[in-house]
C-alpha cells in the first residue's frame, strides 16, 4: 500500500516531461485499479468494491481482455463483502467478455472467481452463472 501511495505521488508531481512511450497506461485510473486490486488479494472488500466500481463506470470497454480481468477482481471483492448476487451480475459480464479471447490469464482468472462463488451456489443468480459456464 505504501507503494501504491508513492506511485500516486509519483504521478501527481509529473510534469510534462517526455517520457518513455511504454508507459502510455499509466495514470490515475490504472493506479485505482492496482490499489483495489491489491485490497481484493487482501480481501479488503469494503475498500476494493468503492475503488473498482468508481473506474469501471468510466473504464474504455474496447480492451476487453483488461475490463474481463478487472471485473474479475470486482467479482471476488463483492463474493468477499457477502454480495452474492452482484458478484454474481459482475462475474456473468465478465464471462462474456472474455467468452472469445485466447489468455490464459483470463482462464485462470474464470476458474478463480468460479471457485469464490462455490459457497454462494445457493443464491439463483449464482447458480445460473456457475451452470453457464459449465
Amino acid at each position: 500500500m505504501r507503494a501504491l501511495g508513492e506511485a500516486g505521488a509519483a504521478l501527481e508531481d509529473h510534469g510534462d516531461e517526455d517520457e518513455p512511450a511504454y508507459l502510455y497506461w499509466v495514470n490515475a485510473d490504472e493506479l485505482q485499479i492496482m490499489e483495489a486490486r491489491a485490497y481484493t488479494e487482501l480481501r479488503r472488500p469494503v475498500r476494493a468494491v468503492p475503488l473498482l466500481t468508481d473506474v469501471l463506470r468510466r473504464y474504455d470497454a474496447t480492451p476487453a481482455r483488461e475490463l474481463a480481468l478487472y471485473l474479475s477482481w470486482l467479482a471476488v471483492a463483492l463474493a468477499d463483502a457477502n454480495e452474492p448476487e452482484e458478484a454474481a451480475r459482475t462475474a456473468s459480464r465478465m464471462f462474456d467478455l472474455s467468452r472469445d479471447l485466447a489468455s490464459d490469464r483470463t482462464m485462470r482468472r474464470h476458474r478463480l472467481v468460479l471457485h469464490r462463488l462455490a459457497p454462494y451456489r445457493d443464491v439463483s443468480q449464482v447458480r445460473e452463472v456457475i451452470e453457464q459456464c459449465r
